[in-house]
């Protein structure tokens, strides 16, 4: 890497790298804390669309099951 225009793509390409290394961190990272990893998705994503739906199922279940402890007492 005798020229200057080596050295800037050099780390240009190191950036890149480093960026897309970074999102896949976050994205795991997000994942593991139990948030929804495709909050920063523009497109639809079937994954939040998924998640979203058992998000929704477990509430139903939360509230079917106060329900019947309330009942019991």
């Amino acid at each position: 890497m005798n020229n200057w225009q080596e050295w800037v793509v050099g780390v240009l390409v190191v950036l890149c790298i480093a960026r897309v290394i970074y999102g896949i961190f976050r994205f795991f990272r997000r994942t593991r804390e139990n948030q929804n990893p495709c909050d920063s998705c523009v497109s639809g994503c079937e994954l939040k669309d998924m998640m979203d739906k058992k998000r929704g199922e477990c509430d139903v279940k939360k509230k079917v099951q106060r329900q019947i402890a309330a009942d019991s007492w």
